[in-house]
């Protein structure tokens, strides 16, 4: 009798072997190690890094019976008010700004939680998987290449002694579904983990985890997702530019980077914020429309023949050939648009909007947008808006092209932003039992039991994000003319008065971001700035700092 129970105990445990991860040793992981020079000439200055993690605690507590746990939850019904309802903005991924908003720069990647959630719910069943799955809706995940100038990346890390508790239908759903990689460690020290987030995160985050984070830990999942792009066209030109239109009193331009270094912009009260500059001009005034050929003709007679009475350049053209190359001029202004930078903007009674595109990088493009309220704080404008409201502001943002602006006047587009660095960590447990996923961080209600048939709960969950926003590049000599054409010591001219519209982008109070994909409008990154960069004076050398 005895030997037959032996048998039998053996035939059990080798049924339950067949289940678990037999994997023993850890899989090569890409380190994605970029060069150590990371500036390049052309660099746009953005970069823009995030990881999550997700640390699961394992509990020697059982709870209780989770076959009548199911049966009861079985028919339940699921709702959240953040449900995601497609890949576009959503009110999931401005509720963490909404949430944790509190007058300091804060930034988070919406799609590195989304991703993180997504693995985790793989394991989860009963009341845990319904709380998060109501979250997610119909959420997709796209899987995204990597490349030299963007890493995303999972894996699931499981301790040596814990890796015969891991479900392998688990490993194998977070390998197929989600490219994750599977490692093994000791868990003695934070080492090995703090390599991975650090090869995936192009070296940008380093010790994220402490010996102590890791030490009581069974397993962690982990998303990194870090980005390192340039801008089609830097934001400030190195040289000068300018904008005038023949014999017409208009006027616009910027000084180039290499002339005068950084813009010194007052921001948020302190007036020593490191900031760059950018201006748009587009000419819908038709002046010969307005003012007809004939009294244009005239107004030249009159001024030339006040011009011959100096008698300083011994003119010889007559008045009729002066006036037919005025008008010649004065044609070629009307319909001309031109910018100091590729940008798009929107600027109405309570914000200002200022966006620009990255360069393309495999299939995806992504557009920074930046908006700036102007009747209420920055604090009062977030908790007040919705992903609704936002989408349909951003629908309305203009490119600068000539049907973008007003008819019959000259429109100047002016304006400065800071630059910014800076890093924000989540409270990211809190954040999202506020959002109703609750269970999974319970020790006796969680059911994770497509991870483990170990009685399992997430102890721990956080979300650290870094972001520099710049316009770093080439540094070069240049002379720049600036100011409007006028009465040279020998040329003739008139400057006819324009009607000139000024709209100001300057953004000198706190605002909002969105990082997103041009095409698909996935949201990757969210933040809000009430802090600049510190503005230095070029070295000794006249290199700019």
């Amino acid at each position: 009798m005895e030997e037959n129970n032996v048998q039998e105990e053996k035939v059990q445990e080798n049924a339950v072997q067949e289940n678990v991860v037999q994997e023993e040793t850890v899989p090569a992981v890409n380190t994605g190690k970029k060069g150590n020079k990371w500036l390049i000439y052309g660099l746009i200055g953005l970069v823009v890094i995030a990881v999550i993690v997700l640390l699961c605690y394992f509990l020697i507590f059982k709870g209780g019976d989770k076959k009548e746990d199911k049966k009861e939850t079985k028919n339940k019904e699921y709702k959240s008010e953040y449900t995601l309802q497609g890949n576009e903005l959503q009110d999931f991924d401005i509720y963490f700004l909404k949430k944790e908003i509190k007058d300091k720069n804060i930034v988070y990647s919406p799609l590195s939680i989304k991703y993180a959630l997504l693995m985790l719910n793989e394991g989860t069943d009963g009341d845990s998987h319904g709380q998060i799955e109501a979250v997610l809706g119909d959420y997709k995940a796209k899987k995204y290449e990597n490349n030299t100038n963007m890493s995303f990346a999972n894996v699931l890390f499981i301790k040596d002694d814990f890796k015969n508790q891991v479900l392998k239908t688990y490993v194998d759903t977070l390998k197929d579904r989600y490219g994750a990689e599977i490692g093994y460690d000791s868990f003695s020290t934070a080492a090995n983990l703090n390599k991975w987030v650090s090869d995936k995160t192009f070296g940008l985050i380093k010790d994220l985890f402490t010996d102590d984070n890791v030490n009581d830990k069974d397993f962690i999942l982990i998303n990194a997702l870090a980005i390192d792009m340039e801008w089609v066209k830097i934001i400030h030109p190195i040289m000068g530019y300018s904008q005038e239109f023949l014999h017409e009193n208009y006027f616009n331009g910027i000084s180039g980077l290499v002339n005068t270094g950084y813009v010194r912009l007052t921001f948020n009260g302190k007036n020593n914020t490191k900031a760059v500059s950018f201006t748009a001009v587009a000419n819908r005034y038709d002046i010969i429309k307005d003012l007809g050929e004939e009294n244009i003709k005239k107004k030249i007679a009159e001024e030339y023949e006040k011009f011959l009475k100096e008698d300083v350049c011994g003119y010889t053209q007559s008045v009729e050939e002066i006036q037919t190359q005025f008008l010649k001029d004065l044609k070629t202004n009307y319909g001309i648009v031109n910018s100091s930078t590729d940008f798009r903007f929107l600027d109405t009674e309570d914000e200002k909007v200022f966006a620009k595109d990255l360069k393309t990088y495999g299939e995806t493009t992504l557009e920074y947008i930046a908006i700036m309220p102007k009747n209420v704080s920055l604090d009062e404008y977030v908790k007040n808006t919705n992903s609704k409201k936002l989408s349909t502001l951003l629908e309305g943002i203009k490119s600068i092209k000539l049907d973008s602006f007003k008819d019959g006047v000259i429109t100047e587009v002016y304006g400065t932003i800071p630059l910014f660095n800076y890093d924000y960590e989540l409270d990211l447990e809190e954040d999202l039992k506020s959002m109703g996923i609750v269970d999974v961080f319970d020790k006796n209600k969680a059911d994770l039991s497509k991870i483990s048939s170990s009685k399992e709960y997430i102890g721990d969950a956080a979300h650290k994000a870094n972001i520099e926003f710049s316009n770093e590049g080439i540094k070069a000599a240049a002379a720049t003319q600036m100011g409007g054409l006028g009465n040279a010591a020998c040329d003739f001219d008139y400057l006819f008065e324009v009607p000139v519209e000024k709209i100001d982008l300057t953004f000198d109070k706190p605002f909002m971001y969105i990082i997103r994909d041009k095409n698909t409008k996935e949201v990757w990154f969210v933040g809000a700035v009430y802090e600049g960069a510190d503005y230095k004076e070029p070295n000794s050398q006249g290199i700019l700092e």
